[in-house]
């Protein structure tokens, strides 16, 4: 694991074992630090036991210091933590980061264990700052030294694969369904490129009984896809991408994509864990044989197309916000447009309140693969096939409103929820 500050440099395979002396302020005059810590995947109830004596504040704008924890998936299957400390009141500008990685193979134990290091270490320079140190008693241990050829040695030279399988059935007396599905991908990422290959397969069966009547509904879904992605520079990108694609759905027997695209950052990508802001274009060809003749006559078709990509991801101490644009046309016939918008955002209103919304809404007018005719009632009913339409909506809003102490420490799980 390798830690961003020079202190955790030095500290490579140290566990630091920070013990209280004084947990709370008392009459004579101890004090501690507040902390707010905004981790989604976090384990909170493990953090206070690790820091008893520090107050965890549920408003940002009370404490001392505010931890702000994101991630990325690694190219070995496991995630990149970065923990950006801030400052708050008289630690205003005290600002630093850490990385740790985890491994596809650790369990929920490592890497909370994993985590708890840099938050001990950052939490003990604001000890430091603030003139407390003389309230702790500070151990340190240290932890197996391995030699460098322990380290370094990969006998798989970066390359993951990952094999997923699955199958469901219900059944009762009037019906009965099952679907199986199957994925795989074989990935290799490094800092100057990644490249990867994945595959699904997909069988949905309903059958359905009326007085004797069966009606069956099949869906068929198969995917095979690659990519190679390049780092050009700090905000450069480059991309070939490949597709196989077969869906009883949208009416296609077969389909083949091949394109390629570019990307530019305005920042630099080694910020993609605090914020992105990307313009992406695409172009390629794309051959595509239907199941069932299309209303615009067609059994088979190449198709060349353009698009053009707008990312938007800020993750701040305020909220989050994940904006994504797109917009894609054929070239044989510029009318046949689709406009993609989602948003995500998460906004901390005051203290106490604060609002979540996801939205994604499309504009459509590029449905080469609809079949000719019409749709049936059980097609419908069912779901057999795509329908057409101009627009599709989907959309979630809500907003959290908390009230009460907003010093609790304490920690009891007696009698706790079960979740089946």
């Amino acid at each position: 694991m390798k830690l961003s500050r020079g202190i955790l440099i030095l500290m490579t395979g140290i566990t630091l074992i920070l013990q209280p002396v004084l947990s709370q302020e008392t009459s004579q005059g101890t004090k501690t630090l507040n902390l707010f810590m905004d981790c989604f995947h976090c384990d909170m109830t493990y953090v206070r036991q690790e820091l008893p004596f520090i107050s965890f504040v549920r408003d940002p704008q009370l404490a001392d210091i505010h931890i702000l924890v994101t991630e990325s998936q690694t190219g070995g299957g496991g995630n990149k933590f970065f923990l950006n400390f801030i400052g708050m009141k008289d630690f205003n500008g005290n600002d630093f980061e850490y990385t740790m990685t985890t491994n596809l193979s650790d369990t929920d134990d490592d890497i909370r264990k994993t985590l708890i290091k840099p938050v001990k270490a950052g939490v003990l320079q604001y000890f430091s700052k603030a003139g407390l140190l003389d309230q702790l008693d500070i151990r340190i241990e240290g932890s197996e030294i391995k030699n460098a050829d322990e380290m370094t040695i990969d006998r798989w030279n970066k390359w993951v694969f990952q094999i997923e399988t699955g199958s469901e059935f219900q059944k009762e007396e009037s019906q009965n369904e099952y679907s199986l599905d199957t994925e795989a991908s074989i990935e290799k990422i490094t800092e100057k490129w990644k490249l990867r290959l994945e595959g699904s397969y997909e069988i949905n069966r309903e059958n359905f009984y009326d007085e004797g009547e069966k009606i069956t509904n099949e869906q068929d879904s198969k995917d095979i896809s690659t990519d190679y992605i390049r780092s050009l520079t700090e905000k450069w990108s480059a991309g070939l991408f490949g597709e196989y694609s077969s869906q009883t759905f949208l009416n296609i027997k077969n389909s083949f994509l091949a394109a390629a695209g570019i990307e530019y950052d305005f920042f630099p990508w080694s910020e993609c864990n605090r914020r992105v802001f990307a313009v992406r274009y695409m172009a390629g060809a794309q051959n595509v044989s239907y199941m069932e003749e299309t209303i615009y006559d067609k059994i088979s078709e190449t198709l060349f197309g353009e698009s053009l990509i707008l990312n938007l991801q800020l993750i701040q101490p305020w909220g989050e916000i994940r904006l994504g644009v797109e917009g894609r046309h054929y070239f044989h016939d510029f009318s046949k447009t689709r406009l993609v918008a989602g948003l995500d955002l998460s906004l901390r209103v005051t203290k106490n309140l604060s609002v979540f919304s996801r939205l994604e809404t499309q504009v459509v007018h590029d449905q080469l693969y609809l079949p000719k005719g019409d749709a049936s009632l059980e097609d419908i009913l069912l779901r057999r096939r795509k329908l057409a339409t101009t627009y599709e909506i989907a959309g979630e809003f809500g907003f959290r409103f908390t009230f009460g102490s907003i010093y609790n420490n304490v920690v009891n799980e007696r009698f706790i929820e079960m979740h089946y």
